[in-house]
């Protein structure tokens, strides 16, 4: 499960090994825990009945896993 939120501590970009420092926009991957920076992307929050979900697009407005879920159609 990922999460998109603010960084709370310093570290490093799990994918392009570049410094994270507090308030970055991160991905944080709660099964490997590992964060990755958000870079050139767009977070988008749909709100349902099972509570908040985020959503990262990158600039074509694809999620980072696009095409092969179907999901950029939201």
């Amino acid at each position: 499960m990922t999460k998109t939120m603010p960084a709370r501590y310093p570290g490093k970009c799990a994918r392009t090994g570049a410094r994270i420092n507090p308030g970055d926009p991160i991905i944080y991957n709660t099964t490997t825990r590992r964060a990755e920076l958000v870079t050139g992307a767009h977070t988008v929050t749909l709100y349902g009945e099972n509570g908040p979900q985020h959503f990262t697009r990158n600039n074509a407005g694809r999620c980072e896993d696009a095409p092969c879920c179907g999901c950029c159609t939201i």
